[in-house]
């Protein structure tokens, strides 16, 4: 009996503990800033379903320019979703999923999956793409050139 009120006492004394102590993850920032793709980017590697065609394809002339007043130009033909020029934003500006391209030659806006991560200390731009065929799934990593975060 003397067992069964301690360990009751106990449980509401730690309820009462945890109950009472401030919540610091309720009262952080987490407010995550603008993400911004704007300048120059190459191409440093392009993969079909997960294998390398870096040295099967020369795509050291291909570029892509994002101005900042939403803008994009791409530079060379390379199997690309979109040639030439037109307008880009991302879906969410804190939290991009996609990367929306309108050519200026359409209306129609195309949607590339979107990834931003640092790798080595500088951001890469890594989209994933179909280029005709849905079976089969490029991924076109970028570097940014102008090196403007």
């Amino acid at each position: 009996m003397k067992h069964h009120l301690y360990y009751r006492l106990l449980a509401i004394f730690l309820s009462l503990y945890f109950l009472s102590c401030d919540d610091e993850f309720a009262t952080a920032s987490l407010d995550e800033s603008t993400k911004s793709v704007a300048g120059s980017w190459q191409v440093t590697q392009i993969t079909r379903n997960g294998e390398d065609l870096s040295k099967r394809m020369d795509f050291s002339g291909f570029t892509i320019d994002f101005d900042e007043d939403g803008k994009y130009t791409v530079s060379a033909d390379l199997p690309f979703l979109v040639q030439g020029t037109g307008g880009y934003s991302l879906n969410d500006p804190q939290y991009p999923f996609s990367l929306v391209l309108t050519p200026s030659t359409s209306e129609e806006a195309v949607f590339v999956s979107f990834q931003f991560p640092v790798v080595n200390g500088q951001r890469q731009l890594n989209l994933t793409m179909s280029l005709g065929c849905s079976s089969n799934s490029y991924q076109y990593s970028l570097e940014r050139i102008n090196k403007k975060l």
